[in-house]
């Protein structure tokens, strides 16, 4: 005897067992006589039994269907239980992995940790700085989100859901002597550099370059809050999102160019575009944005 049973097969077993007759069996299951005649065929062949035999009044079960009847009802119990568990932050224990390029991080991080702390109090929340390792265990399928801007270079498998868009600025201590991009240019620029980012190349110099403006990074620091002190201690400059200005400086616009927007994405495998959790991370970490802004 094989275990490849379906599961309307088993329906047909429990309620022939039921009503004793093959007419109200397909009434009830909404098929044909011949088709529950054919179904209960092939059980036989599958049980090596009879099943049911015709009796004076109806079909009566034989000992095999008396003896497993129960059998099946519990097996169709346990499929009908069957169902997507409801989602509560307040009882979630499990980890949330959590990455973001450090730009993220020494912006929004803090507040975006006691916002899902608020609402999730009993799970354990990692916050975990973006690399090429973790883009090839996110890849893998490996539970986790990233809070980057949009990566065209990111495989399908990845949904990037989105969150926010901003506008990107130079920025400068408060007493430069340039004002405008065409002067700031003469002076030393310094980037941030983050693995799995931008550590390849630049998209916002590519931009720029592809409307004639080419600019080459003084210095490379992966630290945001190192490039902050340097720019305010000397003439050098860097970039930033308009609504992240450090205090004691100012901002100097780019040249104008047609795709000055930056789309700011959750990203997470797409088996998991479902997952409530998800859902969830994802309106907290817009409502922290929109505050932000504020």
């Amino acid at each position: 005897m094989g275990h490849n049973l379906d599961i309307q097969s088993m329906f047909v077993l429990v309620k022939m067992y039921e009503l004793r007759n093959v007419k109200l069996v397909a009434d009830a299951l909404g098929k044909t006589s011949s088709a529950i005649s054919k179904i209960l065929s092939k059980l036989k062949v599958h049980f090596e039994d009879p099943l049911f035999v015709q009796g004076k009044l109806s079909f009566e079960p034989t000992t095999f269907m008396d003896t497993n009847h129960a059998h099946f009802e519990q097996i169709l119990a346990t499929f009908d239980a069957i169902q997507h568990s409801e989602f509560s932050p307040q009882t979630l224990k499990q980890e949330i992995v959590l990455y973001g390029h450090a730009l993220f991080w020494d912006n929004f991080g803090g507040k975006l940790y006691l916002a899902l702390r608020e609402e999730a109090p009993l799970a354990k929340i990692s916050m975990r700085q973006w690399s090429l390792e973790a883009r090839s265990r996110m890849v893998e399928g490996e539970n986790a989100v990233l809070f980057s801007t949009y990566d065209e270079t990111l495989p399908q498998v990845i949904l990037q859901k989105p969150l926010c868009e901003v506008s990107p600025t130079f920025y400068v201590q408060q007493d430069h002597p340039a004002h405008t991009f065409d002067e700031l240019s003469q002076y030393p620029f310094v980037i941030t550099r983050n693995p799995g980012w931008n550590d390849v190349r630049y998209p916002l110099l590519e931009r720029l370059a592809a409307i004639g403006y080419q600019i080459t990074p003084t210095v490379e620091v992966e630290n945001t809050m190192a490039i902050e002190c340097i720019v305010k201690h000397s003439d050098h400059y860097s970039f930033t999102m308009s609504r992240l200005i450090p205090e004691n400086c100012r901002g100097v616009a780019l040249p104008t160019m047609s795709d000055v927007r930056v789309n700011c994405v959750m990203s997470y495998h797409r088996a998991k575009q479902n997952d409530p959790q998800k859902e969830w991370i994802h309106r907290v970490c817009q409502r922290v944005l929109n505050q932000c802004e504020q």
